[in-house]
């Protein structure tokens, strides 16, 4: 069965573990980057949710990671003050993966 874990500070993912999400909670980049590296490795993990607040710290380590897996990483908002970095994330993989942009609006 496959997985679906989210990374980030406690309060923001303990909501998730009440629909079967396994949550990461993390301090520390440095805690961050080594659960991002063991879940992309782990064969029963298909999608990796990030939190906003903790991916920014690290979106070089993510963004090697989407170029050597096929696992979904995605950056998620975690708190009421987002600062978009989940949604342009996620502009640049659909970007990546259709070929071209089609969720900027351009007059």
């Amino acid at each position: 069965m496959s997985k679906i874990v989210i990374i980030g500070e406690k309060e923001d993912v303990l909501p998730y573990q009440s629909i079967g999400v396994k949550i990461e909670p993390v301090k520390t980049v440095a805690e961050t980057i080594t659960i991002i590296r063991k879940a992309s490795q782990n064969p029963l993990v298909t999608i990796i949710l990030i939190t906003e607040n903790m991916a920014e710290q690290c979106l070089d380590t993510i963004t090697e990671l989407r170029s050597k897996t096929a696992k979904a990483i995605t950056i998620v908002p975690a708190d009421q003050e987002s600062r978009h970095t989940s949604t342009i994330e996620l502009n640049k993989e659909i970007s990546r993966a259709v070929g071209m942009d089609i969720l900027t609006k351009t007059e």
